[in-house]
């Protein structure tokens, strides 16, 4: 138990003796001066960029994805296969694999490429082959060249079919016919704007060089001239900052309280004075007033009594005449002064002011000491702060030149180059445009043959070679044959332009677009980077930066830097110092070393050895005995109650204006009488003497009133200092003296060390705010690289979006169209024939024999039947289908009404000798030509056996 005891008082003496050094520790960390912290102005220069991302495809898009994923298959992510290309520092080399003639990866990786270039080639060269066979073939009669002019049995179904099949390849051809149309429209239109996006980028590249070289300087330079401006008032204030703490800490500033209200003794003297004579002045018109009231009263009682009237009597009653006087006011009460004006006369004449003055005489040369030692050392601070700022002038215009300096030789090295580009587009873009549009007219041409061809194929009716309409099948027939002719003389040509800008568009995309749009991972960037080699170009900078006067230092471990890390550092808007690697050949951290390397450090530590104080002796015996007769002046008795008691503002209970004015009113409304006019003459002279006493009696005695109450109230304040009493005040006064004597003598030293190491302090917080200021702004906040990669976006835009996508969109176009020709040329031919034919079909007994009708103007005469069993195939089918030869040659019957020079005037019977020809009775003469008759041969008689 007492072992327990024990340990609990060693416990709480251990806490005991650290509670004083832990309340110390933390009134030392409550700062002593309040020094205030350099409000930096912010960079906020808005800027106006030109350049856009924003794009509209306008209906393209989905063929633009499409074509791309159709480039996707033919080229593989890494397009170069290792050891095929070796790049070095500006040159490339062929790898390992060319000098072996290794040829095999780069064939198997580009197949499908080479595939489909050969098998184009193969095309280009057999379509004019096939053309010419096709049209040769024509020619002689056969491919459709020459037919019957019956239909076969299923022609009409064949028409049918064959019609679907081509109309829809003519419906998927006004797909890539328009997609030809509007992207080479696109395309110029990209073409022609390109300059004018570069242009843009130009000028919002120049503007954000511009303004990260005003926020370099703004933040380097004007911020540092505001830090330089508070330092230096701190400086400038730095004595009379510490003074006034030490003064107000030790309380010594009651030393000058009290001397200077020892100085204002005569103005206290003064006061009294003017007091006593106020008094004096206020007892004399007070008794005056008193007597000249009392004649007053006499007579307005005398004459109102006399008056009778009932305005009279209320008049005397209202302002209660009969008690007119200076309102029971005693003014012999007020105190003497005299005793204490002598006593103040006294202290006056004494050496209390000369015995005070030597205290503050030692307080003086204290301030005068830290002042003239803080002023000593301010301009070698000042010195080093300047030159500080000097240096950090020197990087600043270092940045900010080298930046300018790009953005001119930007502006200057790529408007002319755009202007000579806008010449060479304005001069041969067109060109292309006009080969674009041509091809696109092309198979707008064949598209426009077929749906005429398709039009009068299928709506008009049947050639029969008297007055033909103008859209009827034949006309469709010659139709899609002249489609077909410009297909077989325009498929070559075309395929081999689609093959080339396949080619190109292809490696535009790849080799540009995709590698601009992915930077990071992409080989070719990679090979960019490696030919450009920008580390090479970091280390020359780096070499002369260390060679500079600047004191910025170069990082000690170099940072490797690559193109596609620049861009997509850019794309994270991180600043120019971080997306450059700017620490390479300027570390913006070595700042910190400045005030060291200045020696803002070392003087700011030379002032703080400096500035000491030494021990004092404010005030002397003979001073403390002067002070203490002081307090027992008579002074002390001073009561400023016996004034503000006893005195008023209301000198009489009414105003004798007011009465004068009521006495003439009744005055006026006395009745007439000899009498009676007596009182109205003393009324008015009554109110004539009253009036005569506010002014020149109670108005005096009022302001003197005043000045008097607010002169006791300003001394009592004077005098008492806010305590109870003045004796009480200073006695207060001595005591804080001494104290402050003592404070200054014990503590001084250490608390002026304090108040100078923690003004040090402020100082270097101050600078190294600033220097963590800049670190903080180059490192996060100046040049944010958003703005040049939005211009690198829109160079993306510009170049891949609104060029290279409607180039590939248009090859994709043709190529629909060129592979949707081939169908269209076995269609068109196959059509072609069925829609020349003039007649439907007859039966199969016609569509066997060889008939030549002489009334129907037939061209075509079969001379004989087919074989036997053919015809016993055919008198098979007769029995199933219906013979429609009646319908077709009812003109021919005997039974129909015709010319008589058309009938048959043949024998029925022959005899089995041959058919004999006689003219019929009404013909022309022999000699004019005349069509025979028809006839009918059966064949030869072996075939019917």
């Amino acid at each position: 138990m007492a072992t327990t005891i024990a340990s609990r008082s060693g416990r709480l003496l251990a806490l005991l003796l650290i509670l004083p050094g832990a309340f110390v520790a933390v009134a030392q960390a409550e700062p002593i001066l309040k020094i205030r912290t350099t409000e930096f102005t912010r960079f906020n220069e808005a800027v106006e960029m030109q350049s856009s991302t924003s794009y509209n495809a306008r209906g393209m898009a989905p063929l633009y994805e499409i074509t791309n994923r159709v480039i996707d298959l033919f080229v593989d992510e890494n397009p170069i296969p290792d050891g095929y290309i070796t790049v070095k520092e500006g040159a490339i080399a062929p790898g390992p694999n060319v000098s072996d003639n290794n040829w095999g990866p780069l064939l198997k990786q580009y197949w499908a490429i080479l595939l489909v270039a050969a098998l184009c080639i193969i095309m280009i060269a057999l379509m004019p082959i096939m053309g010419l066979c096709l049209c040769c073939c024509r020619c002689f009669g056969g491919c459709g060249g020459r037919s019957q002019p019956f239909d076969k049995k299923h022609d009409t179904c064949r028409r049918a079919i064959l019609g679907f099949l081509l109309i829809c390849s003519t419906s998927a051809l006004v797909f890539g016919v328009v997609v030809a149309f509007v992207t080479n429209s696109y395309m110029q239109h990209g073409v022609e704007n390109i300059t004018t996006s570069a242009r843009h980028g130009v000028h919002d590249t120049r503007l954000y060089l511009q303004t990260t070289s005003a926020h370099i300087d703004h933040v380097l330079n004007k911020n540092y001239q505001e830090l330089n401006n508070d330092l230096k008032q701190l400086l400038h204030d730095a004595s009379d900052n510490i003074i006034k703490r030490l003064e107000e800490e030790s309380k010594a500033e009651k030393l000058t309280t009290l001397y200077e209200f020892v100085e204002k003794l005569p103005g206290i003297k003064g006061s009294l004075e003017k007091m006593k004579q106020l008094t004096s002045e206020l007892r004399i018109t007070a008794s005056q007033l008193n007597d000249g009231l009392r004649g007053v009263k006499r007579e307005l009682l005398t004459s109102l009594n006399k008056c009778g009237t009932q305005e009279c009597i209320k008049v005397m009653d209202d302002y209660k005449i009969g008690r007119l006087n200076v309102n029971g006011i005693d003014y012999n009460s007020l105190p003497d002064l005299s005793q204490i004006i002598e006593s103040v006369k006294q202290l006056t004449d004494s050496s209390l002011g000369s015995a005070i003055h030597q205290g503050v005489d030692q307080m003086n040369e204290l301030k005068s000491t830290l002042r003239q030692t803080v002023l000593q050392n301010i301009p070698k601070v000042q010195a080093a702060s300047d030159s500080t700022g000097k240096a950090i002038k020197d990087v600043s215009n270092m940045l900010t030149s080298r930046l300018n300096n790009v953005a001119d030789t930007l502006g200057n090295n790529s408007y002319k180059h755009l202007d000579t580009a806008d010449e060479y587009i304005e001069q041969y873009s067109i060109y292309r445009y006009y080969a674009g549009l041509g091809i696109s007219s092309v198979l707008l041409l064949i598209l426009m043959c077929l749906v005429f061809g398709l039009l009068c194929g299928i709506c008009g009716k049947r050639p029969d070679g008297y007055g033909d309409d103008c859209c009827n099948k034949g006309a469709g027939g010659r139709f899609l044959i002249f489609s077909v002719a410009i297909i077989f003389l325009t498929f070559s040509v075309i395929l081999a332009v689609a093959l080339a800008s396949f080619l190109v568009g292809t490696l535009t995309r790849r080799a540009a677009c995709d590698s601009l749009r992915d930077p990071a991972n992409d080989q070719i960037i990679n090979y960019l980077d490696q030919f450009v080699d920008l580390n090479r170009l970091y280390a020359d900078l780096r070499a002369q930066a260390e060679r500079s006067r600047t004191k910025l230092q170069v990082s000690e471990q170099v940072e490797p830097v690559h193109i596609g890390e620049v861009i997509v550092a850019c794309q994270q808007n991180e600043t120019i110092y971080k997306v450059l690697k700017l620490n390479n050949f300027i570390d913006i951290r070595t700042i910190r070393d400045f005030p060291e390397h200045y020696g803002i450090t070392r003087e700011l530590a030379a002032l703080k050895e400096k500035i000491k104080i030494q021990s004092v002796q404010i005030l002397t015996p003979e001073a403390t005995e002067d002070i203490r007769a002081l307090q027992e002046s008579k002074l002390n008795d001073f009561d400023v109650d016996k004034f503000t008691d006893n005195l008023t503002f209301n000198i009489t209970e009414y105003n004798l204006n007011e009465i004068a004015d009521k006495l003439r009113e009744v005055a006026n409304r006395v009745p007439s009488g000899k009498e009676m006019n007596d009182i109205k003459v003393n009324l008015k002279n009554q109110a004539l003497h009253l009036s005569s006493y506010q002014t020149n009696l109670v108005d005096p005695m009022i302001a003197s009133t005043n000045e008097l109450i607010k002169l006791s109230t300003t001394l009592d304040t004077s005098l008492k200092f806010g305590e109870k009493s003045f004796s009480a005040a200073i006695d207060k006064f001595l005591t804080q003296i001494k104290d402050a004597e003592e404070y200054i003598n014990k503590y001084g030293k250490t608390f002026v060390q304090n108040v100078t190491e923690e003004l040090v302090s402020g100082f270097n917080n101050q600078i190294h705010s600033y220097i963590t200021l800049v670190i903080e702004s180059t490192e996060g906040d100046i040049g944010l690289c958003g703005p040049v990669y939005n211009v690198y976006e829109s160079v993306i835009v510009a170049s891949c979006n609104r060029i290279v996508d409607p180039f590939n969109g248009f090859w994709a176009g043709v190529v629909w169209c060129l592979l949707l020709f081939l169908p269209s040329i076995i269609f068109g031919v196959k059509l072609s024939t069925l829609y020349q034919k003039s007649d439907p079909y007859p039966g199969p007994m016609v569509e066997s024999e060889y008939l030549y009708d002489a009334y129907t103007e037939r061209d075509n005469i079969p001379l004989a039947s087919g074989p036997k069993n053919k015809r016993r195939k055919k008198q098979d089918r007769r029995r199933e289908s219906r013979d429609r030869r009646e319908i077709y040659y009812e003109e021919g019957s005997p039974s129909h009404s015709r010319d008589p020079r058309y009938n048959d005037m043949a024998p029925k019977n022959w005899d089995g000798a041959p058919p004999r020809y006689q003219n019929p009775p009404m013909a022309p003469p022999a000699a004019e030509y005349e069509r025979p008759p028809p006839y009918y041969y059966p064949g030869a008689p072996s075939e019917h056996e």
